[in-house]
């Protein structure tokens, strides 16, 4: 029990330690008010009227009732305890899924990213074998200078 609960149940025990008034309603249906150890029925006090056995009855019917109420709220406080656990782990998923989406996204990006650089290698590569090529072409027909060549060949170097 957390110490909220301690000092509900030590405040509901002072109250009732204290005379409080409880109505009680018996099976027979008569509707009772009890004040401490007396008995009142309409406004009335009738407790020497009342034998044992029925004191007895609507003494018993009251504690079962103020133990449901109490039985009542400490489900109501464990319900509570574990809403709140419940969204802190909500909270937490949530946090991790984001984490998890973040991540996703960096490695998308490499990927792109990647992808791009193999997309370029092979225009630059695909662009080097033509030049290779048109310079192979030239060179065979004897069309170009000597200088030509030379800067060609600068050309394809810086293409490697």
């Amino acid at each position: 029990m957390n110490f909220r609960a301690l000092i509900f149940l030590f405040l509901f025990m002072l109250i009732l330690s204290c005379g409080t008034t409880n109505r009680v309603i018996t099976d027979d249906g008569k509707v009772y008010t009890v004040k401490g150890d007396k008995f009142f029925n309409n406004g009335e006090e009738i407790t020497e009227q009342l034998s044992s056995e029925e004191k007895k009855t609507i003494k018993t019917t009251l504690e079962e009732r103020l133990e449901a109420i109490e039985e009542v709220e400490e489900t109501k406080e464990k319900l509570e305890d574990e809403q709140k656990k419940l969204e802190k782990l909500q909270k937490e998923a949530a946090r991790k899924q984001e984490e998890l989406e973040e991540q996703q996204a960096r490695l998308d990006n490499k990927l792109k990213e990647k992808e791009e650089a193999r997309k370029d290698y092979f225009e630059a590569k695909d662009k080097l074998q033509k030049k290779k090529d048109r310079f192979q072409e030239l060179k065979e027909k004897g069309k170009i200078s000597p200088k030509y060549i030379e800067k060609r060949e600068k050309i394809i170097k810086k293409l490697k």
